[in-house]
């Protein structure tokens, strides 16, 4: 278990005003945004009089750099991974798997476990991991399934204590896990308890990568994917072990998804859009 030096939830770098710019920034980076989208994302406003978001939205965007209103009333970041041919090798991608209690997130399922491995440059550059106290009992079938038992967890931090470190991995990064609905859900939940905003930038399944990418693959999940690849899973269903071997399996799909023409992101997002929209 790794413990970083916990940030105070308190302290500047969570003052509410620069939490929500950020957040509105992180919206942006995904893809351009009008006024009332980012006052009921960012704010919480929604149906109110115009005039008043578009003030408030202004006034929150208003020393953000790079940051314009178009003629069509959209919000846009002119270096945001949406308005230009942004390259894999420009881009950072925080590469995350969460051990649970199980069950559902928001719902009493809570993290045990948490791993980012940051990938920037087509290499692994960081790892972060730490056992966390849920303030819940773990289930046997979990134990018997992860290895983590209850007594492993007392004392291990809080999400709290940690929450600082998660945000440091995640920000300015696209957030990446094999089914990232699930681990994203959990995050997500786990920072609004503690009363932070999670970043909302990009996010990336690599689940749904193996769809388009290698439609022939019977199973799609992680062992599935990580044989084909020849890559070997150590600590298999620990956050650890899990995240650097899909990190490893988001290298070699990149390499696969340029072969076949998506060479940028927008590239990529528009194949797994065709994708999605061949699943409805």
């Amino acid at each position: 278990m790794v413990r970083p030096g916990a940030e105070e939830m308190s302290g500047p770098g969570f003052e509410r005003e620069s939490v929500l710019a950020r957040r509105a920034l992180d919206l942006l980076r995904e893809r351009p945004r009008d006024t009332g989208e980012i006052a009921w994302k960012v704010l919480g406003i929604r149906g109110g009089p115009p005039a008043l978001a578009l003030r408030l939205v202004g006034e929150l965007l208003r020393t953000a750099p790079a940051v314009h209103r178009d003629e069509d009333g959209l919000w846009r970041l002119e270096h945001s991974a949406a308005s230009r041919e942004v390259g894999f090798d420009e881009m950072r991608f925080a590469v995350v798997d969460v051990e649970t209690t199980g069950g559902v997130a928001g719902r009493g399922g809570r993290i045990i476990e948490f791993a980012s491995v940051r990938v920037e440059h087509r290499q692994i550059v960081e790892a972060f991991t730490s056992l966390v106290d849920p303030g819940a009992d773990v289930s046997p079938w979990i134990t018997r399934l992860t290895g983590i038992r209850n007594a492993m967890v007392r004392g291990a931090p809080s999400f709290s204590d940690i929450a600082g470190e998660v945000l440091r991995h995640l920000e300015g990064c696209v957030f990446v896990a094999h089914n990232v609905g699930y681990d994203w859900g959990f995050v997500r939940e786990e920072m609004r308890r503690v009363g932070a905003c999670p970043p909302e930038g990009p996010r990336l399944c690599t689940l749904q990568l193996t769809r388009r990418l290698l439609p022939g693959l019977d199973r799609r999940g992680l062992d599935a994917v990580a044989s084909y690849y020849g890559i070997e899973i150590r600590e298999r269903h620990r956050a650890r072990g899990d995240a650097i071997a899909t990190a490893r399996i988001l290298l070699r799909m990149l390499a696969d998804a340029e072969r076949k023409g998506w060479t940028t992101w927008p590239r990529l997002q528009q194949a797994l859009k065709r994708e999605r929209g061949q699943r409805c």
